[in-house]
């Protein structure tokens, strides 16, 4: 039962930040559909999510790797602090180049979508900074901090974002309003961790780098097949049918994310508890799959009225989009669960081969079905993809048990 109690009370201070965030997200989302239309959505939203990639190959795992060493060792977390930061900021560096230098390689890189990806490039390597605080958070359970920056950086953003959409500047230059809030949630966050760390300085370790590296890329790579998977339909809308329809999918999808947060900020606390004991992972299950199912009765009744609000009118199919997409909330929360488990019993190379399975699947559906069904297909493909997931994860870990009791 106390276990239970610290995770909801950690939860909570997560829900607290992302109820912030989530406001922050959607004023920004209303008003640049308001302003710029299906395209100027179509082009922020793509250029966040092509960003967004990079900001998870910034994490690489590492959080978790580190998590689980020290407890393996029982030693201090905060040890290997300066050198992961270090770590993490000449990863990011590279990181920056790479999202800039493969933009002329896309097919669906337009002008507009590359001077976007541009302005926010910087926003990589803060992220990164942000990231490896949130391993002393963690580790300490202290995500009350964490939220503190996250919400203070949020509120500078949408203020400076508000400032250049009522100046009306181009879409490209909104980044910097991103930019900006991720700036002030990293420099919050070093200044918080200044009473939890003795030194803030990073160290730049190459072997310890190096190990790093070698130890934690299945999950990095993980990670990375997650997000692809999850995001690679709006950049095929956009190549196949056009920016304008990956607005209006984007406006779907960016509600419907929103609510994914929640399966993830209840194991970020259960995580580390779940190295030490699986005692009440029952409990955590139930938990997950009856908010989840309560989300999608929420989603399906409220989604026309939500897409209205956001939008004042226009992006005919989001609210569509939005109810399917609904529907995969009951295994998008249960496969964060399992995720988990099979991390904290070292099955890396298994859950890599599980998510690229679903990869395959996911892209092979989304390049058969787009190009007629648009983003009614991807919303149908991204449900069926995390349904094929959690299954192959069940399957994977009742293998496990019916050879542990054989």
């Amino acid at each position: 039962m106390q276990k239970l109690l610290k995770i909801s009370q950690q939860t909570l201070w997560q829900i607290i930040g992302k109820v912030v965030f989530s406001l922050a997200t959607f004023i920004i989302l209303a008003l640049i559909a308001r302003n710029y239309g299906e395209e100027g959505t179509g082009v922020f939203t793509l250029a966040l999510t092509y960003l967004a990639i990079f900001y998870l190959l910034s994490d690489f795992g590492f959080n978790a790797h580190v998590l689980r060493k020290v407890k393996r060792q029982n030693s201090k977390v905060k040890k290997e602090w300066q050198k992961l930061l270090g770590t993490r900021i000449l990863w990011s560096g590279v990181l920056i180049v790479l999202a800039i230098g493969l933009l002329p390689f896309w097919p669906f890189t337009t002008p507009e979508f590359a001077q976007a990806v541009v302005m926010g490039a910087l926003a990589i390597m803060v992220t990164g900074i942000f990231v490896t605080c949130n391993l002393i958070f963690q580790s300490s359970l202290r995500y009350d901090l964490s939220v503190l920056a996250s919400s203070l950086g949020t509120v500078v953003g949408l203020a400076v974002f508000g400032y250049l959409v009522l100046s009306k500047y181009p879409v490209p230059i909104l980044l910097l309003a991103h930019f900006s809030g991720w700036l002030v949630i990293t420099v919050v966050a070093v200044i918080l961790l200044r009473k939890m760390v003795r030194s803030l300085s990073p160290i730049f370790d190459i072997p310890y780098t190096i190990d790093l590296f070698k130890k934690s890329w299945p999950i990095a790579a993980t990670l990375t097949i997650n997000v692809v998977y999850f995001r690679a339909d709006s950049f095929l809308i956009a190549y196949f049918k056009s920016v304008s329809e990956a607005g209006v999918y984007n406006v779907a999808y960016s509600v419907f994310q929103s609510a994914l947060v929640l399966p993830t900020f209840i194991m970020n606390v259960y995580y580390p508890m779940m190295l030490k004991s699986f005692k009440g992972i029952k409990f955590v299950a139930l938990g997950l799959l009856g908010l989840a199912s309560f989300g999608t009765v929420i989603t399906l009744l409220l989604s026309p009225f939500v897409v209205n609000i956001l939008t004042g009118g226009g992006f005919f199919g989001s609210a569509q989009s939005l109810q399917i997409l609904s529907l995969g909330f009951p295994a998008y929360f249960l496969s964060a669960l399992l995720m988990w488990v099979l991390v904290t019993k070292s099955k890396y190379k298994t859950l890599l081969i599980i998510y690229l399975i679903g990869l395959l699947v996911n892209l092979s559906l989304n390049f058969i079905f787009i190009p007629q069904y648009s983003f009614m297909a991807a919303s149908w493909i991204t449900v069926i993809s995390e349904y094929l997931i959690l299954v192959m994860q069940t399957v994977v870990l009742l293998f496990e048990r019916s050879e542990d009791t054989s």
